[in-house]
């Protein structure tokens, strides 16, 4: 069975590891321009938002991050009165486990608490992650996208090409 909770600063590094041992799991590379150190900093990112964990028998098998705080600097592409999560991720060898779903359950429970709507972005090589979200009920938001222009500037450097004119995709989902 899977519970979730907040991480343990103990757990800090675990966490870490296992959103970047997902993040290379994707057929595109995610990691560039310096994000793999950035997701690595998991106390930092705990600082400013709510480092969730999925555990099986003591073994954190995934996570999310649930930016609330507006003045969150992990809060990004939202609007007044909106919350997100980001860096869902499940450890490759425990997919299919419930990991995931769990996680991105929690979230909708804070944002339902809250009465806030949750908007998140996704990219094209994350299908199985945006199955997943349509199934929990979140709305594609073509006009949330993030797009190209938007987020490459200033360029990044060493850009994967796959990425050049990709946009960011938007998803919404708002509590009853």
């Amino acid at each position: 069975m899977v519970t979730v909770r907040v991480a343990d600063p103990s757990e800090y590094a675990r966490v870490g590891t296992l959103t970047i041992e997902a993040y290379r799991a994707l057929p595109v590379d995610h990691l560039w321009g310096g994000y793999d150190a950035h997701i690595l900093d998991t106390a930092s990112r705990a600082k400013d938002a709510d480092v969730l964990v999925a555990v099986i028998d003591d073994l954190v098998i995934g996570s999310v991050t649930y930016v609330g705080d507006p003045a969150s600097p992990w809060q990004e592409w939202t609007e007044p009165g909106e919350v997100q999560f980001r860096l869902l991720a499940v450890d490759p060898g425990a997919r299919g486990s419930g990991a995931g779903a769990a996680l991105v359950r929690a979230c909708l429970a804070r944002a339902e608490k809250a009465q806030r709507t949750i908007v998140i972005h996704t990219t094209l090589w994350m299908d199985v992650a945006r199955g997943m979200y349509e199934r929990l009920g979140f709305v594609r938001r073509p006009d949330r996208d993030v797009h190209y222009e938007v987020w490459n500037d200033p360029p990044v450097d060493a850009l994967p090409p796959e990425w050049v004119g990709q946009a960011f995709l938007g998803y919404s989902w708002t509590p009853t």
